[in-house]
Formats: structure tokens, sequence, C-alpha cells
């Protein structure tokens, strides 16, 4: 049954209603671009990591919008069409790699198959995170390739975000008709003390404990924070736009995030990460995002490039290939970033490719699961179901 908060007066339904963004679609092929370097190890990139952060910042912005537009609109947030939606775009490609992973490793590298199930069980149950907190594998400063499924402990922070917050702005949104004043700055002031909380939690815990600070969500949810604090903004930005000196303001903005952003990607590696050093990239994606308000400029050229805006609809499928490529490829003494990036822009790029037209697209938009919550969260209870089964029955057959 959908959840309900009381309508909020004086939004009209058209309202700040959010068009498609062509230079947001350019920033998820960046921050595809930044982890597909790193991971192949390409110098001057061992912060490219820091394409994860970017994703996060992404990802606060565009469903904090959702939610916000959905509450000021109708004066609720219809949670289990919030959660179908979501179970559609994420679960499908997600247990699909998880499941051809799985079937991979039993060739190539069968020893490590019941270590894999165990991550596969955690992957398809949006656990990841703390798989790998458990296991700290390798510090994870830098990363290495311990498991073909490592890069899920992302999902996982998104997606246990995604469980709290939708109820948390129904919530707020409930509490600012009764006590009076904005929805919006009342979300606002919420995401605000969270992200505070987070990121004093995260620097706290780098230089303690690299692992938890890296990859746990407290951790981490200040960065899906601050793109909801900018999705908060977004009328007082609107009312910015027809100002004479705005594109100039503009197109600053968007060139320093993302100079912050390319820049940050030479010299996080270098330091404790995430701590205070993501601050600057963070930062970045969130002026870059701003910047892109009503006046695209040189950046938002660039990010809107035909060639960029491909990889940006396939950057999710392409990053659940990414690191199982170069798994593989280790596995079998393939060594060397050239060969590596080469194997992660072709091999994994054709597979996500096949993935998104196969599985992710269909199961996304096909009527016959867009058009229903109950058809929409069934689908990703199966897919949930299958993940955990084919992980159960690596750990078994190991």
């Amino acid at each position: 049954m959908p959840q309900t908060a009381p309508p909020v007066q004086g939004q009209p339904a058209t309202r700040h209603r959010s068009a498609f963004r062509p230079d947001i679609e350019g920033m998820r092929a960046l921050a595809l671009g930044l982890v597909l370097l790193y991971q192949a190890g390409v110098p001057g990139i061992a912060g490219g990591r820091l394409g994860v952060d970017v994703f996060f910042v992404i990802s606060g912005f565009l469903i904090t919008g959702l939610l916000v537009r959905e509450v000021e609109t109708s004066g609720r947030v219809d949670l289990a069409r919030f959660y179908a939606r979501r179970a559609r775009r994420i679960l499908p490609s997600a247990v699909s790699v998880t499941i051809a992973v799985l079937l991979i490793v039993a060739v190539v590298a069968p020893a490590t198959l019941a270590r894999v199930g165990v991550d596969a069980v955690a992957a398809s149950l949006q656990a990841a995170n703390w798989r790998y907190v458990l296991a700290d594998v390798a510090g994870l400063n830098p990363i290495g390739v311990g498991s073909p499924l490592l890069h899920y402990w992302s999902l996982a922070v998104e997606e246990q975000f995604y469980l709290a917050w939708p109820p948390l702005v129904m919530l707020t949104a409930w509490l600012a008709h009764k006590r009076g004043g904005s929805v919006r700055r009342w979300l606002a002031v919420v995401a605000g003390g969270l992200a505070l909380v987070s990121l004093s939690t995260s620097i706290i815990l780098t230089p303690l404990s690299g692992t938890v600070a890296y990859l746990s969500t407290p951790t981490r949810a200040w960065q899906l924070a601050a793109g909801a604090l900018l999705a908060l903004a977004v009328p007082a930005v609107h009312e910015l736009i027809h100002r004479s000196w705005w594109p100039a303001a503009a197109a600053c903005a968007s060139t320093t995030g993302l100079l912050l952003i390319a820049t940050s990607a030479q010299w996080t590696g270098t330091v404790d990460y995430p701590g205070s050093a993501a601050i600057i990239p963070t930062l970045g994606a969130v002026a870059l995002i701003a910047g892109g308000a009503g006046a695209p400029g040189l950046a938002q050229r660039i990010l809107s490039w035909a060639p960029v805006q491909a990889a940006g609809r396939l950057s999710y499928v392409w990053y659940l290939w990414h690191l199982p490529v170069i798994y593989v490829a280790e596995d079998v003494g393939i060594q060397g970033w050239p060969l590596l990036l080469t194997l992660e822009i072709v091999v994994a790029g054709s597979l996500a490719w096949v993935t998104a037209v196969v599985i992710e697209r269909p199961c996304r938009f096909a009527p016959a699961w867009s058009t229903s919550s109950r058809r929409g969260l069934l689908l990703g209870a199966c897919f949930t179901g299958a993940g955990v089964l084919a992980g159960a029955l690596a750990i078994a057959a190991a």
C-alpha cells in the first residue's frame, strides 16, 4: 500500500519538473571511465576509484529530486512504486552478472568457487559491503581484485541508503505540513544533518580502519546526501538561471567541478581514503551538476557528446562487468594496463551492451513489469532468490 503524507500547499504539479539532463548522463560515463582507468592500472590514475563517489552524488541528486517532486505534486511517497522501480532497475542485471560470474569462476578458478559463492549471496542480498568489511579484503587501499564481485559493495551502499531515505522523506514531509514551512527546507535540515554526521564518521574512521570507512554505508551516506541537498536546492538554482551573470558563473562552476574530479584522480591514490580527501571530488561532482542547470557550457558540451552519452547509458551494466573481466584476465596471466584497459573497453563494453538489450531494458521498461508495483517487486524478489540460490549451490558444489 502506498504511504501518504499530507499534500504540500502551493506547489503546482508542473513546478520544478526536471527534464532529462544529458550532462548528467555524461557524468555517469566520466565516473565509469575513472573506475576503468583505475582498475586497469593506468599510470597517474591511482585515485580513479573516486568514480564511485561521483556515482553516489548523481544518485542522491536524481533520486531525491524524484521523491521530493512526488511529495510536492501528490502529497505522498508511493513506497511500493519506488522500490519496484529500484528493483527493476538494479536487480535483473546485477543478479544475471552474478550468476554468470559464478559459472565463469567454476571453469577458470574452481578453487575459489566457495568464497565467490559467499560473495554472490551477499551481493544478491545487497550486503556485499558488509561481507567485505568482515573479510577485510586487501585493506581496500588500493582495491585489489580479491573477488570478481568486489565492486558490488557500492551497489549495496546505495540500496541500504534507499531503504531508509524514502520513508524519511515521507516522515519529514508530514512533519513539515504539521509544523508549517517548506518541505524542501525541512528535508535540507535532515539531509544536512545526515551528511554532517556521516562525513564526521568517515573522517574519524579512515585512519583507524580504512576498510570500514571505505565500504560502510554510514561513512558513505554523506555523498548521497550531498546530491540530495543539491536536488533540494533546485528551485533556488532555477531562480538564478535568468540572471545575466548566471551563464558565466555556471560555466565557472562546471569547469571547476570537472577539474576537481580529474585532478583528484591523480592525487587521492596516495592518501587515506575516503576521509576528508573525498570532500574535493564530491564537491566537484556537485559543482558540475549545478553548473549544468540552464546554462550549458564547454563541460556540458563534452559530457553531451554522443559517444559519451552512449557510455553513460551503459554505465551501470558496464560497471557490473568490468571487474569480472579483469579478474579472468589476471587469472589467465594477462598483464599490463594497455591490454587490461582494452579488455575493459571491448569485452566488458560488449557484454554490457548485450546485458542491457537482453535483460536490463526488457525488465525495466516492459509493461508487464513497469505498470504494476506488485509485479515489479515480485520480479525483484525472483531475481534476488535466484542469486542467493546460485551462490548457495556454488558453495555446496565447491
